[in-house]
């Protein structure tokens, strides 16, 4: 992928980049464990998108897996920080762009595998996202979701986040339950090949989903 547009930039997750990547390169039990899973998941002829690749750790690690893999996302500075630590992993197969998913150097049809990492919950428009994810995939591509559904939190924590999301102290936050994902998926014509959610990792929602074989 090319950088020839202008992008306005997050200016948000620019800030939190730095402190962002130091954290997600430690490798906790959790990172291990979704490592694993995807790359059980993805064939060595596939291509990859990593929809909001944030420092690209995991696009990074799952370069000997797959044939490529392109990272987009909103923040400049995370972008900087991907393309760096490919460049001294020597990863000729990994690409990073900051854009968002309706740039139209995106194709239709040309992905196998599209991830969707803890993403969701911070987009707006569902309505025009889900469909666009479909868009990009190849038929009987793969979508792989992770999401914390903010909705199952105490009451106490949805007492501080939400009037935070409000006046811009943090993100947009998605207010998903804990079926809501599934059944958006669902809704919009994908096959729930898996799923799982998990009140004891930030009420964390896991799906594989697919797109049918003919459009």
């Amino acid at each position: 992928m090319s950088n020839s547009q202008p992008h306005k930039t997050d200016p948000f997750w620019d800030k939190q980049a730095t402190k962002y990547d130091r954290a997600i390169s430690k490798h906790d039990a959790q990172y291990d464990q979704r490592l694993s899973n995807l790359k059980s998941l993805i064939q060595p002829s596939d291509h990859v998108l990593d929809f909001g690749c944030a420092s690209g750790e995991i696009a990074r690690d799952l370069a000997t897996t797959a044939k490529t893999v392109e990272g987009i996302d909103l923040s400049e500075k995370m972008i900087e920080l991907a393309t760096a630590k490919a460049a001294q992993h020597g990863l000729s197969n990994v690409s990073f762009l900051a854009t968002n998913v309706f740039d139209p150097r995106l194709e239709p049809e040309t992905y196998d595998v599209i991830l969707a990492l803890n993403v969701l919950h911070l987009a707006k428009d569902h309505q025009k996202l889900i469909p666009r994810l479909k868009q990009l995939l190849k038929p009987g591509g793969r979508l792989m979701v992770e999401t914390p559904c903010v909705d199952e939190m105490p009451w106490w924590q949805k007492a501080l986040l939400y009037p935070a999301g409000a006046v811009g102290l943090v993100p947009h936050i998605h207010r998903y339950t804990k079926d809501a994902p599934k059944a958006e998926l669902e809704h919009f014509g994908f096959t729930i090949l898996g799923s799982n959610y998990d009140p004891t990792q930030d009420f964390r929602c896991s799906i594989a989903a697919q797109k049918p074989n003919m459009n």
